[in-house]
């Protein structure tokens, strides 16, 4: 993977985690968590494509369509794992 394709699946994976994020909405501790699995899983949807030679939607040498997939799942799948979000407590009166 050249650097620039690099980049490129940085920018798609953080855009998506971003649009996942503000669908979803939450803390900036699930920000984190969304940015965090959609570029881990972009990746490594994208390896997975091409170590079972899965060149369904390529761009360069991204397998767009892999990649996009497994960030789908793991985003849903993280946000099923995490449970729902608990309601901060105020101290005080």
């Amino acid at each position: 993977m050249t650097t620039p394709n690099l980049f490129l699946g940085v920018l798609i994976a953080l855009i998506v985690g971003l649009v996942f994020h503000f669908i979803r909405g939450g803390s900036f501790n699930r920000f984190l968590m969304h940015i965090l699995t959609a570029v881990i899983a972009f990746f490594l949807g994208h390896y997975v494509g091409e170590w079972i030679h899965w060149h369904l939607w390529r761009y360069g040498t991204i397998n767009i369509f892999p990649a996009l997939l497994a960030m789908l799942i793991g985003l849903i799948a993280t946000t099923i794992l995490a449970g729902p979000e608990k309601l901060a407590r105020k101290k005080g009166g």
